[in-house]
Formats: structure tokens, C-alpha cells, sequence
């Protein structure tokens, strides 16, 4: 049967049927003239040279309910940033959009201006990226919904967009920031962060710390670390977020502290999304590139500092151990459900090197633990909301400006 479970905290908006996407794409449309709406996509450079990003392109091209596609992106030179122009004006075939080139000399400025101001400096990342594309649609003006996505999909599909924007659009809804989730299943079950960190972790906390609220509202997520959300622009404009990895656990965190939960929700975008998977040892990928464990002790570090930043550092310090500690048990747990999906459902399964995930992100915990006790808890990069940062310098959308190319 289809699944309509509703956690008590989180409004879920199901797939249970296939909707008329031509009607839900002309109702868009319309609506579209009183709130615009831009679809930001953060990208290393490299993305321009994969399949997923020019398919992606070639795709959002025909949405008629966005208005401008926004390029935040990083890791690239001059002639780079003149290739990805290329493909864009491929692509999206006359199509409004924009590239802001983070990395840039131009951009380079404005983050110095930052450091003066005693904010955080360039960090190159999805954070940084996300949190740049903010700062410069509201620099201009901009009122409507950004929706975002991640630039790794392969079999990229137009309809993950209007399912993520319609709550935000329809009249009779009145969300603010909606949270997109699907599987990670093909022939084996993948988004190993998520179902041996993120999950084991989130319940370790209830554990040590009980039920308070901002750890009941991460538990109601299926997906927490999902790339694919869609938010009012008087929302985003609010959130504090990391430079790095920590997007999706902050933008989580960010819409308790800032939003009553009637403005939050979760789509359901309904089929696997066939994303590149990263190895644990990033040595063996060839790439230069994080490897899956160097992200997921990222997105730990700012899991851990979002629920633990009220408290006193040397408390910090001891509760973490504590949740460290629980995290061991609870992963164990979860190994065993996972092997119990996939043997039910007929799937690939490697006990072993599930365990070897299980045993890497124990490690990374194991790391933060000693990083924290020298340094504290922190996150690299955590940036203030755009909004403050834009009254604070109100002359930064200039060198913004002059560090974005409208293809």
C-alpha cells in the first residue's frame, strides 16, 4: 500500500498518486506573477565537464514558472567560468540566469570586506555557495521562492521542481520552507551518512539529552541530509548557515528556530534520484574531492553544534561524549535494520563493508571528540543571516554584482 504516515511534528506531503504535471506547471505558472520564483543551483566547476549538470540545464529550460536560473559556483579559473557561460547560453537556450563565481578576484574583495567585519571569510563550499546566492537575490531586490537542488543528478526529472514549490505557491497552503525525500535504492541501498550517522546519531542525542524540541523536529525529517528544498525568500533570508558541509542539518535546525511548524513541510519527490556516491577513502577515487567520511564528520560537527551551541563548553564537551558513546550502540541497531530491508527486498548487501562505514564514522566522532576538547565546539564558517549581513555592509551587492555574469 502507498505510504501516508504523518509524523505528529512535520507536516509530510506524499506521492500516492501521478498528478497532471502539465496542469500543476500552468497553476505555477500563474501564480508565478505574484511570487517569482529562481532556481538556485550551487556547482563546483567540475559539474560542467559530468552529464548530470547540462541535462539539468537543458531541463529547467522549459520551466515556465521560473523566472531566472541562479549558478552559484566555485573551483574554476577564468577560461572555466567562460565554459560554463558557454554551456549555460547551450542549455538553456535564452533562458534568463546568472553565474556568481564565488572564487573570483572580484568575489575575493567582498569576502575580505566580511573578515573586516570581523564575518567569516571565504570557505569553499555548498554552504558558501547557497549562502552567496542568497545574499545576492536579496541584494537585488528579490521577493519570491528559491527552490535549490543538488547538480549530481543523473536521471534528473522536472517534476522534483513543482512538487517543491507548490506548497510554497498554492493559495490554501502557506508554507514557508519545504524539505524534499526520496530513496536512496536501486540495486542496493545507498545514502550511507544518512542511515548509518545521521539516523543513529539523531537518536543518540535523544538519548543523552531527551526529547527537546529542536531534536524531535530533526527525528520528523525522512531525508535530513536531502540537497532539494524550496523557500520563501522572506524565510531564507533568516538562516544562518555553514560554509561547508552542515547545509541541510542547518537549514533543518534554521526553520525550528525561526518559523512556527505550520510553515515547514516535507514532499515526497517520489522515485530514486541517481546521485555519484563518494568512497570512504577519497585516495582511491581519483578525484580531488572529500571523501564520504570527510563530509559526513563535517555534517556531524554541525549536527552536534546545532543541538549542543546553548550549552556551557566544558558541559558541550561531556554531553558529546556521552552522545559519542551512545552513537556506537545505536549504529550497531541500525546495521541490523538495514541488513533486514535489504534481505526482505531481494538487494545487494555487504555486511562487511557497511560495518567498515559504521566503524569509519565512529572514528570521525571519535576525532570531533578531540578536536573539541582542544578547540571547542564550533563550525567552520558559520555565516549570519544575509539580511543582517546586508545591513551591516550595505555596499557588499556591488562587489557581488561585479563578481555575477547574467549568461
Amino acid at each position: 500500500m502507498a505510504d501516508f504516515y504523518q509524523h505528529a511534528r512535520v507536516p509530510t506531503l506524499h506521492h500516492l498518486a501521478h498528478a497532471d504535471a502539465a496542469l500543476r506547471e500552468e497553476e505555477l505558472r500563474g501564480w508565478s506573477t505574484q511570487k517569482p520564483v529562481v532556481l538556485l543551483l550551487p556547482a563546483l566547476y567540475a559539474e560542467c565537464e559530468r552529464p548530470a549538470l547540462p541535462l539539468i540545464l537543458e531541463r529547467a529550460a522549459d520551466l515556465p514558472y521560473v523566472q531566472e536560473i541562479v549558478l552559484s559556483m566555485n573551483c574554476m579559473d577564468a577560461s572555466q567560468h567562460e565554459l560554463a557561460l558557454e554551456l549555460c547560453r547551450r542549455m538553456l537556450r535564452g533562458k534568463p540566469a546568472r553565474i556568481i563565481w564565488n572564487d573570483s578576484p572580484e568575489m575575493s574583495r567582498a569576502f575580505e570586506l566580511m573578515e573586516q567585519a570581523e564575518l567569516p571569510g571565504y570557505l569553499a563550499g555548498k554552504g558558501t555557495n547557497i549562502w552567496m546566492g542568497i545574499l545576492e537575490l536579496h541584494s537585488r531586490g528579490f521577493d519570491g521562492v528559491v527552490v535549490s537542488h543538488d547538480t549530481d543528478i543523473l536521471n534528473y526529472s522536472r517534476d522534483l521542481i513543482w512538487r517543491l514549490c507548490y506548497p510554497l505557491m498554492h493559495p490554501r497552503m502557506g508554507y514557508r520552507f519545504a524539505k524534499g525525500y526520496y530513496s536512496r535504492v536501486a540495486e542496493r541501498l545507498y545514502g550511507r551518512v544518512t542511515r548509518l550517522l545521521i539516523f543513529p546519531l539523531i537518536q543518540a542525542c535523544r538519548d543523552v539529552l531527551g526529547p527537546k524540541p529542536l531534536i524531535e523536529h530533526l527525528e520528523s525529517f525522512r531525508y535530513p541530509l536531502s540537497g532539494e528544498f524550496a523557500a520563501d525568500m522572506s524565510a531564507i533570508n533568516s538562516f544562518s548557515l555553514p560554509g561547508g558541509w552542515g547545509l541541510e542539518i542547518s537549514t533543518m535546525c534554521e526553520s525550528h528556530h525561526k518559523m512556527p511548524v505550520s510553515e515547514v513541510c516535507q514532499v515526497d519527490l517520489g522515485f530514486h534520484f541517481e546521485h555519484r556516491h563518494r568512497t570512504l577513502n577519497p585516495g582511491k577515487s581519483g578525484r580531488k574531492e572529500p571523501g564520504l567520511v570527510t563530509a559526513a564528520a563535517d555534517v556531524a560537527r554541525c549536527l552536534a553544534w546545532q543541538v549542543l551551541r546553548d550549552t556551557e563548553p566544558r558541559s558541550a564537551e561531556e554531553m558529546l561524549r556521552l552522545i559519542v558513546a551512545r552513537y556506537h550502540i545505536r549504529a550497531t541497531e541500525w546495521l541490523a535494520r538495514y541488513e533486514h530491508v535489504a534481505l526482505l527486498n531481494g538487494l545487494e548487501h555487504d555486511p562487511a563493508e557497511e560495518t567498515a562505514a559504521v566503524n569509519a564514522f565512529g572514528h570521525a566522532l571519535e576525532q570531533l571528540l578531540k578536536t573539541t576538547a582542544i578547540e571547542g565546539l564550533r563550525v567552520p564558517a558559520m555565516r549570519p543571516p544575509v539580511r543582517s549581513v546586508l545591513q551591516r555592509l550595505p555596499h557588499i551587492g556591488e562587489l557581488i554584482a561585479a563578481a555575477t555574469t547574467q549568461v
